[in-house]
């Protein structure tokens, strides 16, 4: 029993979620590439079909205070010579106490950077019935990259 207080206060610094929540946020993720395979298509030179998995960690800059968190995403994408193209994919971001919550993501790509849009869905734990979104701007760096987030998590 000597250890309750401890405990308490453990458990009031737990950050937790609150129905109707609204949590806007900006985050940073890095991300290093796992698996790529790409494929030319032929029909013009640098034309080329890519398919790649990644993992990381976000860091969230702004909004109600969370711990890092796990990111594993999945994505493919249709790139030209000129470093231009689309890309497209899922996210899934895995949270301390075990919650977590999927995205489906896409974007447009141009001089090293990928920018587009994410939707928020399939939520677990604290993030069940969640809907939400987000922005981001992401540099690539080889294989790894680095995206600047910023999104609103709405909880029912």
């Amino acid at each position: 029993m000597r250890h309750a207080p401890i405990l308490i206060a453990i458990l009031f610094f737990i950050p937790c979620a609150h129905a109707g929540e609204r949590i806007e946020f900006y985050s940073k993720h890095i991300n290093v590439v796992s698996s790529n395979e790409s494929v030319e298509v032929g029909d013009e030179p640098g034309h080329v079909l890519a398919f790649f998995a990644a993992s990381g960690v976000g860091t969230r800059l702004e909004g109600p205070e969370e711990p890092p968190y796990k990111i594993e995403i999945w994505g493919s994408g249709d790139y030209r010579g000129d470093g231009t193209g689309k890309d497209q994919g899922y996210g899934k971001f895995i949270f301390a106490d075990g919650s977590y919550y999927f995205e489906k993501w896409s974007g447009e790509v141009k001089d090293g950077r990928a920018v587009g849009t994410a939707d928020y869905h399939g939520g677990s734990g604290r993030f069940e019935g969640m809907t939400g979104g987000s922005k981001y701007d992401c540099t690539s760096l080889g294989d790894r990259f680095i995206c600047d987030v910023r999104g609103v998590i709405e909880l029912p």
